[in-house]
């Protein structure tokens, strides 16, 4: 091999290397992005609906690109507790959020018991769950399991 087919092979490798990347970043940027975050302990001041509350704010915004459309969010439970999702938010469900927006919502904590938490969830107009992680991976596991051994046994008494 020549000194010149070297260096265009150099080249050639470089300049491949750097459109794959290229292309990976542009696709991983381009996708949608959702954020849960969820407040807990928060006081309202002056405003009379939450005068004397511990209030939990639960906030959906998109971090992405994309425009998104959220039909819902709420909170998935431990089994064998039931689910529960928002019914007032601002601005009204479903909503479609562009960069940068969000959704709230604000709850009383005192009618929740956070240990009985799986994971919060908002789900979008495509079908897709957007995820925070409330409860520990074992504690997820077991609900999935003693979820999947009930389905079980309901099948089996018909």
């Amino acid at each position: 091999m020549k000194r010149s087919d070297i260096i265009t092979t150099i080249i050639a490798i470089y300049g491949a290397v750097l459109s794959t990347i290229a292309i990976v970043s542009q696709l991983l940027s381009d996708r949608v992005k959702v954020k849960l975050t969820v407040s807990r302990n928060m006081q309202m001041v002056d405003d009379h609906r939450y005068r004397g509350m511990t209030l939990t704010i639960v906030r959906v915004t998109n971090i992405g690109r994309r425009p998104v459309t959220i039909t819902t969010f709420g909170a998935i439970r431990l089994y064998p507790n039931t689910n529960f999702v928002t019914v007032d938010s601002q601005p009204q469900l479903p909503c479609e959020i562009t960069e940068g927006k969000y959704i709230q919502s604000i709850w009383d904590q005192a009618d929740m018991d956070f240990s009985t938490i799986d994971y919060w969830a908002a789900w979008d107009s495509h079908g897709r769950v957007h995820k925070l992680q409330e409860a520990s991976r074992f504690n997820h596991w077991k609900s999935v399991f003693q979820l999947e051994r009930s389905f079980r046994k309901k099948k089996a008494l018909n």
